[in-house]
């Protein structure tokens, strides 16, 4: 008995694995393509430049890997805009700020997790 649950428990996590569609990562070109889309329906542009000027909050342009000087909990640290802070900064916009626009406020978007993913392989992208 125990070696049949056994079986089917495999069986069902092999079948589980297998039918789910596989998440294939999309090239540079459908990249900049979904993330301008991305871009422009959401009004980044309103606010961040990607052509390394000034507007209201920081260029996006050559951000990635970049050491930033950021304020998170009253406290100043420094960090690199890797994935996963990119993400952060688009999901949690007031989780921290870049110091020098710590006096200015993000609107916070209800961007899917796809999107946001999304935008942050454009924002890298445009960089290479």
């Amino acid at each position: 008995m125990i070696k049949i649950n056994c079986l089917l428990i495999v069986l069902f996590l092999f079948l589980l694995g297998c039918s789910g569609e596989s998440k294939r990562k999309p090239d540079k070109a459908e990249v900049l393509k979904k993330g301008a889309e991305l871009y422009a329906k959401y009004g980044c542009a309103v606010c961040h430049s990607l052509e390394g000027k000034e507007i209201y909050g920081p260029p996006l342009n050559e951000i990635y890997m970049k050491k930033l000087k950021v304020i998170r909990n009253g406290k100043e640290l420094e960090v690199i805009a890797d994935r996963k802070y990119l993400k952060k900064s688009i999901t949690n916009p007031r989780y921290e700020k870049v110091l020098e626009y710590q006096n200015k406020e993000m609107p916070i978007s209800n961007f899917s997790e796809e999107e946001a993913e999304m935008l942050v392989e454009y924002i890298i992208a445009l960089q290479e």
